[in-house]
């Protein structure tokens, strides 16, 4: 399970709180993976926070898997599943939507641009629409792109004195250029503290000596201020939001 995802879980389940969003939310999640986000928000949200959430993914074995720890956690009360690649339609309304959740989808050699056209269309369509993203900074500071060196990215690729993640410094920029306004925010403490709680001592030693944690962006567009308890919006992103 992608770090992300456990971040993603708790940033919602932080900031819908108690009461969540009016008349609970309608979720439709992007690259599900193993559902561990869908499953989360089935589970351990506050009753009536949340009324559906859709779990999409592009890969049949992925999604089969998700679907299986779906029946495995008792979770199908709130979660359904549907293949879907972004560069399509998306497999429900629009309209009936309130949050587009997705953790970990802009990296190297994925395509943010494709990404960010599917969001705007959906914005376009459902201006009301809330989108939350963590994406991971993997190639800022020089630990962080040894590591993705290490694993098989072209060392070529890799910018070891980067400010950011040039992927993400792409999804950005495309974002600015179609009229995007995304905005990021610092994960807040409620977030931190849940997260921690969550995790076995060993899992938080190894987020710490990975630098798991400081590597999360936490991106949202259609709300501002929700990235958690004491988060405060940073502003627009763009073509100079590495400086923040």
């Amino acid at each position: 399970v992608w770090p992300a995802s456990h971040v993603l879980l708790h940033w919602a389940l932080d900031a819908w709180g108690a009461a969540g969003p009016s008349g609970g939310a309608m979720v439709l999640e992007i690259g599900s993976g193993a559902g561990l986000t869908a499953i989360g928000l089935a589970l351990a949200s506050q009753p009536g926070s949340v009324r559906s959430v859709l779990a999409t993914d592009a890969c049949p074995e992925a999604l089969a898997n998700c679907r299986r720890n779906i029946a495995e956690n008792n979770a199908g009360h709130l979660v359904r599943t549907a293949e879907w690649d972004i560069a399509f339609e998306p497999p429900c309304d629009v309209q009936e939507i309130t949050h587009v959740l997705a953790a970990d989808v802009v990296y190297h050699g994925a395509s943010g641009a494709q990404l960010v056209s599917r969001l705007k269309a959906m914005r376009d369509a459902n201006p009301k629409l809330v989108i939350g993203l963590i994406l991971v900074d993997r190639f800022s500071g020089g630990a962080v792109a040894s590591l993705g060196a290490m694993n098989g990215v072209n060392a070529a690729t890799v910018n070891l004195t980067a400010r950011l993640d040039p992927a993400i410094e792409a999804f950005e920029r495309a974002a600015a250029d179609v009229g995007l306004e995304l905005h990021w925010e610092p994960l807040g403490e409620g977030v931190a503290r849940g997260l921690t709680e969550s995790l076995p001592w060993v899992e938080q030693t190894r987020w710490h000596l990975l630098g798991t944690w400081p590597s999360m962006r936490f991106y949202t567009s259609g709300v501002h201020g929700h990235g958690g308890s004491h988060a405060q919006s940073e502003g627009p992103v763009g073509a100079d939001s590495s400086l923040t």
